[in-house]
């Protein structure tokens, strides 16, 4: 059937929430990755009805529909490919429930996630997962990638707080997983097999997630250091001693000084890399604690700086969130990419992916979860330069030979999208290949999910 009859179908269905003018597709059709597709229409989804009667007309029409909350995705992951119908859930934003006694929340997709951790801290409870967007990014869009963040070496990801979600199939049946219970092993675990499918399996109207309480107390300390590993020889050192942090987060000298240049502070030449790190628990453990961690560092660095009232812990994090954006302030353009390397190899595999962009004559900038040892390695380029495109893609594909060579990963957290389906496809092998591409087809037998994402296409 015609692109004019689905969409004439599309538009009797729900509404003024269609757009199909040329600005609004523009908009959906493109995510922070950079990458660009196309879409044949936009629906503002305001309820899960909205995306029952998509869904319907989808498989009848055999249209491909793109769910999408604020775009965030470094890995094209939102991105529409071929005129697909985007289902833009910025809208569906509500905090359905916050019960204190279970300790749950349910949510619309498209609530921001920091939204909900100001709501939870409100009645003493904390949403751990901490994406250094979280003043932007959905929790639709952090289940669909199975969002880390800041907090993940202490609390975990996103995965570790999904209890149950409320999805629609192509087709628009409605099926439910999991729920508020904390133990739950009533057959295959399909809230987790949701988790971090980008949107390729089922469309997600509705999750509850777990909270935990608001640890009272609470210190952050920002030690800097005269060498390029001194950040990452201090975060094992704090580790081989026992002490468990909410936050472990290193930067070499280029981004130290971007994080820095954000909040106004001035950095001594002399300072290569710096570690940041955020203590909690109980008021009397974190300071015991504070004092371990002080003394500790003190012997190692050239200088510790505390930030413990609100306005200089709300400045050195500030700093933090802000390196992603300030990298292009220093290049004309950058690749990002979140690799991860077993705790023991981050050291060593920070400095070969230093000397392989020195061999292709790429800048390299990394800053990250030295706690889980995921690294967000930022190669900077200028694409207009004569070569500069055909250098990055092999500067790209060493660094990621490396970090699987050294048992790692080339996606920590952001997730495949488009952009590494195919090295990941290689990575995984054919047998989880084959397994995932059998995932696929029982959810989406039609491949009109978000498709062109994480799996690769079959070989004829």
């Amino acid at each position: 059937m015609s692109e004019a009859s689905f969409l004439l179908a599309l538009r009797a269905a729900v509404g003024s929430s269609l757009a199909t003018d040329e600005d609004s597709l523009q908009r959906a059709s493109s995510d922070w990755s950079g990458r660009k597709g196309s879409c044949s229409a936009v629906v503002c989804v305001r309820s899960e009805a909205d995306v029952v009667a998509v869904l319907t007309l989808a498989a009848a029409h055999q249209f491909a529909v793109v769910p999408r909350g604020a775009a965030t995705s470094a890995t094209g992951a939102a991105v529409p490919l071929n005129g697909a119908v985007v289902l833009d859930f910025t809208g569906m934003n509500r905090i359905l429930a916050l019960d204190v006694a279970d300790m749950v929340a349910e949510v619309e997709p498209g609530v921001v996630t920091h939204q909900l951790q100001a709501r939870a801290e409100e009645v003493g409870l904390l949403y751990p997962p901490d994406p250094a967007s979280s003043d932007q990014c959905t929790l639709g869009g952090n289940v669909a990638t199975c969002a880390g963040g800041l907090r993940a070496v202490k609390y975990g990801v996103t995965r570790d707080y999904v209890l149950g979600l409320r999805c629609v199939l192509p087709g628009g049946e409605v099926f439910e997983t999991g729920g508020r219970n904390l133990k739950d092993v009533s057959g295959y675990d399909l809230t987790r097999l949701l988790v971090g499918s980008e949107g390729t399996l089922a469309v997600i109207t509705r999750i509850t997630l777990k909270l935990v309480p608001l640890p009272p107390g609470r210190s952050t300390l920002l030690a800097s250091f005269a060498n390029d590993d001194g950040a990452f020889a201090a975060a094992d050192l704090l580790l081989a001693n026992g002490v468990w942090p909410r936050a472990l987060e290193t930067m070499d000298a280029q981004a130290l000084r971007l994080a820095a240049t954000a909040v106004g502070e001035a950095v001594h030449d002399s300072v290569r890399s710096r570690l940041l790190v955020e203590l909690d628990g109980e008021v009397g453990a974190v300071a015991e604690t504070e004092a371990r961690v002080l003394r500790l560092l003190t012997a190692h660095a050239t200088a510790v700086d505390m930030a413990n009232t609100a306005t200089a812990h709300a400045l050195v994090w500030a700093g933090r969130r802000a390196i992603s954006a300030a990298v292009l302030t220093i290049t004309p353009a950058k690749r990002s990419e979140d690799l991860g390397v077993p705790r023991g190899q981050l050291a060593a595999a920070v400095r070969e992916l230093r000397a392989i962009g020195k061999n292709y004559g790429i800048g390299v900038l990394v800053y990250g979860h030295a706690g889980d040892a995921n690294l967000h390695c930022n190669f900077l380029y200028d694409p207009i330069e004569n070569g500069s495109a055909k250098r990055l893609e092999a500067c790209v594909q060493a660094a990621y030979a490396a970090v699987l060579r050294r048992g790692g990963t080339l996606t920590g957290e952001h997730g495949v999208g488009l952009r590494k389906r195919v090295a990941v496809s290689a990575a995984l092998g054919p047998v989880r290949c084959r397994l995932m591409r059998a995932i696929k087809h029982a959810f989406d037998p039609n491949n009109l999910l978000n498709p062109g994402k994480v799996l690769p296409p079959e070989q004829p």
